[in-house]
C-alpha cells in the first residue's frame, strides 16, 4: 500500500471508529449539556436543541456552533433534506476542528468555542479562500454566552451582520451573512414574541422574510438548502412563538 494509500485508510478507520463511538459519545455530551444548563444557566444550550436529540437540524449545527456534525445522521432526514446534508458533511474536512467534540466548560469557553466554530462552518459552506474575512468577522461578531430568552443578544448579532454587508458590499461571506441574519432575526423574532414585545415582533418578522429570500436565491447550494431548512423549523430557539 502507497504512502497516500496508508493515509487514506488511516483517516477512514479513525472515522469509522469515532461514528462507531458515537451514540456513547450522544449519551454523554446529553448528560453534560444538561448539567451545564443547570449549572451556568445555559438556556439557549436547550432552547436550541432540535426535538430529536439524536437529529438536530442542520442550521443549528452551522449556526449556534456547539454539536458536532458527527451527530448528523442521515437515516434520520427526510429525502428532501438528505440531500442538503450529506452535500454539507461531504464538504466537512475530515481534518476540520468542527469533528472535535469541545463541550464548554464556561461560558467564556463557550464564547471560544462558538467563535472557532462559526469561522470554520463559513469555510465549509465557502471554501478556504473565504478563511481571512470569515476569521475577522467571527472576531467581531458579539457572540454571548447566553441570550437568556431576550432579542437582544441575537438581534446585535444580526446587527453587526448587517453593517458588515453595508460596509463590505463585496464581501465574499455575502451569502453566509445572509443566511445567519435569518437565523439570528429568527431568534429574536421567537424572544420577542415570547417578551410580549409586540412593536418588535412583526418588524423582525418583515426583516427575517427580507434577508432570507436573499438567503435561498444564494447561488451557493448549500446556502440555499439550509435556508429552506431553517424556516420549515417549527423553532430555532425558543419553543411556541409560531413562525414569522
Amino acid at each position: 500500500m502507497t504512502g497516500q494509500g496508508r493515509q487514506t485508510y488511516n483517516r477512514t478507520c479513525s472515522l469509522g471508529e469515532f461514528k462507531r463511538s458515537l451514540k456513547t459519545k450522544t449519551l454523554i455530551r446529553i448528560f453534560l449539556y444538561s448539567a451545564l444548563a443547570a449549572w451556568l444557566g445555559f438556556g439557549w444550550l436547550e432552547a436550541t436543541r432540535a426535538e430529536s436529540t439524536d437529529s438536530p437540524a442542520l442550521s443549528e449545527i452551522v449556526m449556534f456552533g456547539l454539536r458536532s456534525p458527527m451527530e448528523l445522521d442521515l437515516s434520520h432526514y427526510r429525502p428532501e433534506g438528505r440531500r442538503c446534508v450529506k452535500t454539507y458533511l461531504d464538504a466537512v474536512s475530515p481534518k476540520s476542528s468542527l469533528w472535535v467534540e469541545d463541550v464548554p466548560l464556561s461560558p467564556e469557553n463557550a464564547v471560544i468555542v462558538r467563535r472557532r466554530n462559526l469561522e470554520e462552518q463559513m469555510v465549509v459552506l465557502l471554501g478556504e479562500k473565504v478563511r481571512k474575512e470569515a476569521k475577522t468577522f467571527a472576531s467581531a461578531v458579539p457572540l454571548m454566552s447566553e441570550w437568556e430568552g431576550m432579542s437582544e443578544g441575537p438581534l446585535n448579532e444580526a446587527d453587526l451582520a448587517g453593517q458588515w454587508l453595508t460596509k463590505y458590499p463585496d464581501t465574499p461571506i455575502a451569502s453566509f451573512l445572509h443566511l445567519f441574519m435569518a437565523h439570528r432575526l429568527r431568534a429574536g423574532y421567537e424572544a420577542a414574541r415570547a417578551g410580549h414585545e409586540k412593536g418588535l415582533w412583526p418588524i423582525l418578522a418583515r426583516q427575517y422574510r427580507e434577508v432570507l429570500d436573499k438567503a435561498r436565491s444564494s447561488g451557493n447550494p448549500l446556502i440555499s438548502c439550509i435556508a429552506v431548512e431553517l424556516d420549515v423549523q417549527s423553532h430555532v430557539y425558543l419553543e411556541g412563538q409560531g413562525r414569522p
